[in-house]
C-alpha cells in the first residue's frame, strides 16, 4: 500500500515537472537523480517511469538513456478539439445551473488570476486558468468529464504552459476572455457565451506558430 502511494506521488510530481518543462522536452533523465531530488525510493520511481512511458511522455534509447518526449502537436490539437466540442455544451449547462455561490467562486478565481498578473507569477496564473474551467465543469455537474479530458490533455497542457511562459504573450487576454465568459453566464446570454468560448478555445491555433518559434526544439518535427 505504501509503495503504491509513493508510486502515485512520484508519478504526479514527475508528470507536473514535464508539464511545466522543469524536465524539458528532449532532456535526458536519470532515475538516481530523481530518487535523490524527490526523496523517493527506487521502486516507486521505476514504476512511475513505466507509467509515464506508457503515456509516451518519456522514451528509452538503447545504450543511451531515458528522455523526456517532445510535445506532440497533433495530440495537443486533438485534445483542444475535444475540449471545444464538449466545453461549449458544458459551459451552456453551467449557465443554467449556476447560483450565487458559483458566481462568487468564478469571481474569486479571476481575482486570483489578476493577482498572479500583478506579481508576475506564471505558475499561479496557469493553475487558476485551469481552476476556472474545472469550476465551470463542476457547476455543470460534469466534473467527471473534466477528469477524463485532463488525463488525456497532457500535450495540450504542455503547450499551454509554454504559451504562458512566453513573455510576449499577454496574460490579460486570457483574463479578459474569462471575464466575458463569466458575464455571459451571469446574464444567461447563451449566444455571447458560445461566441466567446469558440474564440477562447481557438487560442492555441492562433498562437501556435509564435510559441513554436520561441521553443523550436520542444516539439516533434
Amino acid at each position: 500500500m505504501e509503495t503504491t502511494s509513493l508510486q502515485e506521488q512520484a508519478y504526479k510530481i514527475i508528470r507536473k515537472k514535464i508539464i511545466y518543462s522543469d524536465l524539458a522536452p528532449g532532456q535526458r533523465i536519470l532515475r538516481t537523480e530523481l530518487e535523490e531530488s524527490l526523496g523517493i525510493g527506487r521502486t516507486p520511481i521505476r514504476e512511475a517511469l513505466v507509467q509515464l512511458r506508457k503515456q509516451e511522455l518519456i522514451y528509452a534509447v538503447p545504450q543511451s538513456g531515458t528522455y523526456i518526449s517532445k510535445i506532440n502537436l497533433e495530440s495537443a490539437e486533438n485534445a483542444r478539439f475535444a475540449r471545444e466540442q464538449l466545453e461549449r455544451k458544458i459551459f451552456a449547462e453551467c449557465l443554467t445551473r449556476i447560483d450565487e455561490t458559483g458566481e462568487k467562486m468564478l469571481q474569486g478565481i479571476i481575482e486570483k488570476q489578476e493577482k498572479a498578473v500583478e506579481t508576475k507569477n506564471a505558475r499561479d496564473f496557469f493553475y487558476y486558468d485551469n481552476v476556472f474551467h474545472e469550476t465551470c465543469y463542476t457547476i455543470a455537474n460534469r466534473k467527471e468529464i473534466w477528469g477524463w479530458l485532463s488525463a488525456n490533455s497532457i500535450h495540450l497542457d504542455r503547450f499551454r504552459w509554454l504559451r504562458v511562459a512566453t513573455k510576449e504573450m499577454r496574460w490579460e487576454k486570457v483574463i479578459g476572455q474569462h471575464e466575458t465568459i463569466m458575464n455571459a453566464i451571469y446574464n444567461k446570454d447563451i449566444d455571447e457565451l458560445d461566441f466567446v468560448m469558440t474564440i477562447h478555445l481557438h487560442m492555441m491555433l492562433d498562437e501556435k506558430e509564435f510559441v513554436i518559434s520561441r521553443y523550436p526544439d520542444y516539439f516533434v518535427e
